[in-house]
């Protein structure tokens, strides 16, 4: 028997009901899709995301240290030494604890007396957690602090893998290593030469707190060195020769106003040396056992003079390189800097509208991501002199433009940041990730190019330049 007009009715209804309800399901999913990529990548969201993972981290962080245990590493060492300069010893090659003698320049001492002194307890170790924690905060909105300023290329979606780590919050919260202090006092720097280049015509100010902060990190942790190359050819670009002379006469100031007070005397000269042979000593032999790269080489070959050579050599010639073709990103590359610079020693090298935004922080980050690569000995808590950059790094280039290169390379390096005892695979993945990411950023066309008002309309910057000639050259 045929079906009655009402059935039939009733059926076309029924389907318009469940097509209308498919379409209001698909209206739900397309706007908070909509919602979740605004948030990702919208500027005008940034600090919004950035809050949001601010919060989240607080909230981690604190659950990190009231259910994981605190590592006894370095701190019970930090405190033994700190008490042997509270009760007066003036020799700082003779300042030790159980791990060792100390080797860090004054600002660190001063600080963990500080801690010494006003923390409640050395022994209960909780109030200096919650302090490191605040460091771990801070670190993280002055890390976002330099994406943003690097221009709108930079989406906020880089600043959730700065929470993905969990050797990052060992380091911070439950190690109390002095790498994140210097890391910190690094990056606000780094934030200080940013706004200064964004002052226009009276960026000197800024500059020299940047250096001075730049001067105080390397205060507390000798690692900051890896950042110098590329600070000096900032500062040639950006305030000239005697720009860059003003500069070095700052941060040695400081490096010499440091120890002063307790460790250098005119009278006894042998102190001035055991201070400075001490905060800053090259020839530190590292062992092979605590190493996170080079597991893949033999102990022997580890330890040998011939690879600290050859590892110095090949970070003073992959410095060069990016120097002379990737540092410059403006006509006429480094030579035409060069004679800008070298004719007008009270000025600018360049005309500072000419760099893109992104300039300052990745030629610092990329000076350290090739000392790390080429460093003699990588200990767990180095991973903490470049984690923050990495997301930076990979979109500017070092993940040659590819999504999945780039998830990629920062799996294989945290992968090896992960695992511990390190290993001979885990090595080769971290040397692999630096390599890639280096090779990336100097041959891959960065997210660089922006457009500023000047008044008479608007200055377009590519910042690919060097590259350009670096592959004319080798074609």
């Amino acid at each position: 028997m045929p079906p009655s007009r009402a059935s039939s009715s009733a059926s076309g209804s029924s389907t318009q009901t469940k097509i209308k309800q498919t379409e209001h399901n698909r209206g739900i999913v397309g706007a908070v899709l909509d919602l979740v990529r605004s948030l990702l990548f919208e500027r005008k969201h940034f600090w919004f995301l950035a809050g949001l993972i601010c919060v989240g981290e607080a909230l981690l962080s604190l659950l990190v240290i009231w259910k994981i245990p605190y590592t006894k590493i370095d701190w019970p060492a930090y405190m033994q030494q700190v008490q042997m300069f509270l009760d007066g010893e003036r020799d700082y090659s003779k300042i030790e604890g159980e791990t060792g003698p100390l080797v860090y320049p004054a600002l660190h001492l001063y600080i963990y007396t500080a801690f010494h002194r006003f923390l409640p307890s050395i022994e209960d170790i909780r109030p200096a957690q919650y302090l490191f924690l605040i460091f771990y905060l801070l670190t993280f909105l002055a890390v976002s602090t330099i994406y943003y300023l690097a221009g709108y290329h930079y989406p906020q979606i880089l600043l959730i893998p700065l929470a993905l780590s969990k050797r990052a919050h060992s380091i911070f919260l439950l190690r109390l290593f002095n790498d994140p202090i210097a890391m910190l006092l690094f990056y606000a720097s780094v934030t200080s030469f940013m706004l200064a280049a964004k002052a226009g015509e009276r960026p000197n100010a800024g500059w020299r707190a940047g250096c001075a902060l730049y001067s105080l990190a390397l205060g507390v942790k000798m690692n900051i060195l890896l950042f110098l190359p590329g600070l000096l050819v900032l500062l040639f670009q950006y305030r000239g020769v005697l720009g860059v002379v003003e500069s070095a006469g700052i941060i040695g100031t400081i490096q010499l106003l440091l120890p002063l007070p307790y460790f250098l005397s005119s009278s006894k000269p042998y102190l001035n040396q055991a201070y400075f042979t001490s905060a800053f000593d090259f020839s530190r032999q590292f062992l092979y056992k605590w190493t996170v790269n080079w597991r893949f080489i033999s102990e022997e070959s580890f330890l040998s003079r011939e690879r600290a050579v050859l590892l110095l050599a090949g970070h003073l010639g992959v410095v060069t390189l990016f120097a002379a073709f990737n540092w410059s990103p403006v006509p006429g590359g480094t030579l035409s800097v060069l004679k800008s610079g070298l004719k007008r020693w009270s000025k600018p090298a360049v005309d500072p509208t000419q760099l893109p935004a992104n300039h300052i922080p990745l030629v610092l980050f990329t000076s350290n991501l090739i000392g790390m690569t080429f460093a003699r000995s990588l200990h767990y808590q180095f991973q903490s002199w470049y984690f923050h950059q990495l997301p930076f790094l990979l979109f500017s280039g070092g993940s040659w433009n590819s999504v999945v290169i780039g998830i990629a390379e920062w799996l294989m390096i945290e992968y090896a940041w992960e695992t511990f005892p390190a290993t001979p695979l885990t090595s080769a993945s971290l040397l692999v990730g630096h390599v890639l990411m280096l090779v990336g950023l100097f041959f891959t066309s960065s997210p660089s190019t922006f457009s500023r008002a000047n008044g008479t309309g608007t200055v377009t910057v590519t910042g690919a330049q060097g590259k350009e000639n670096m592959r004319r050259k080798i074609q």
